[in-house]
């Protein structure tokens, strides 16, 4: 060897042993929302942490966009009870939209948002009303984030039904009902269930675990599935049947339809059991 390849040998092993001692053996994650160009997607998009996750689409409305996807899955930390601008407070939690619509709304069994916005606005059951895409998502703000509707023109209301309509061309996922259990459903059974399978990462207590601590804005790792931080009474969560299907089909985390863990009659029993346990009242019982 010369000793100019011998030279920028060292030189290479110098830089290597550099570059570990700063970021240390375990580089840094990727950052979630990467700038390139991007149109809407054409088929399903997967915004799950083993997908190719969202990428920030050019043009115009790349920004608003952008703002959309992380109200979905920073829900918290942009218009949650502790974010940084008290004018910005709407969500009466700490939870993010994706708690229950799963991998930013993009997983096809967890309440998929895909293909939500070409279904608005549709005309309400008893005929008189109108709802519009705006209606819903302030319905959703004032049930499952036991807050105050987001004001019609606002940024953020603006911002969501970007993202939604981003990601909207898709034909949505085909509703199929939930199958009944074998037998009536028993909240008492449900808490045998809880303790020996969902405990373990929404707690004993049903509070969830935080990210960070208490007013830092930072959410949660396993949400809290009752309690004054959770979903209020009105929300559709609190609904027996629909608790039941999204367990059923997505918990815990990794399992599919496919390949459930709990069967039919263990997931209906913790739906009775969550559905038992104390949480706000819905906004009619203010």
């Amino acid at each position: 060897m010369t000793p100019r390849s011998t030279a920028f040998v060292l030189f290479l092993v110098i830089g290597v042993a550099a570059g570990i001692a700063v970021l240390g053996t375990n580089p840094p994650r990727s950052k979630p929302i990467a700038l390139a160009p991007s149109t809407a997607p054409s088929a399903w998009p997967d915004y799950s942490v083993n997908g190719p996750g969202f990428v920030t689409p050019a043009g115009p409305q790349g920004e608003l966009i952008t703002l959309g996807y992380r109200l979905v899955t920073q829900t918290f930390a942009i218009i949650g009870p502790e974010a940084p601008d008290p004018a910005k407070r709407f969500a009466g939690n700490n939870l993010s939209c994706q708690n229950c619509h799963l991998d930013g709304g993009t997983k096809r069994s967890g309440l998929p948002l895909v293909g939500a916005f070409r279904k608005y606005p549709w005309i309400s059951s008893d005929g008189k009303h109108e709802v519009t895409l705006r209606d819903r998502l302030n319905e959703c703000m004032t049930h499952s984030m036991n807050g105050k509707p987001l004001p019609h023109e606002s940024r953020e209301m603006d911002a969501l039904v970007a993202f939604l309509k981003f990601i909207g061309d898709p034909a949505a996922e085909p509703s199929t009902a939930m199958p009944h259990p074998p037998v009536l459903a028993s909240a008492a059974r449900g808490a045998e269930v809880y303790a020996r399978v969902c405990a373990a990462c929404h707690q004993p207590d049903g509070l969830g675990r935080r990210l960070g601590s208490v007013n830092d804005g930072r959410g949660y790792r396993f949400p809290p599935l009752w309690g004054s931080d959770s979903f209020n009474a009105s929300a559709g969560m609190n609904y027996v049947s629909i608790a039941a299907r999204f367990v059923w089909r997505n918990m815990p985390r990794g399992v599919d339809p496919i390949h459930p863990q709990l069967d039919l009659q263990q997931a209906w029993d913790v739906a009775a059991f969550l559905h038992a346990q104390p949480r706000p009242p819905g906004p009619a019982a203010r």
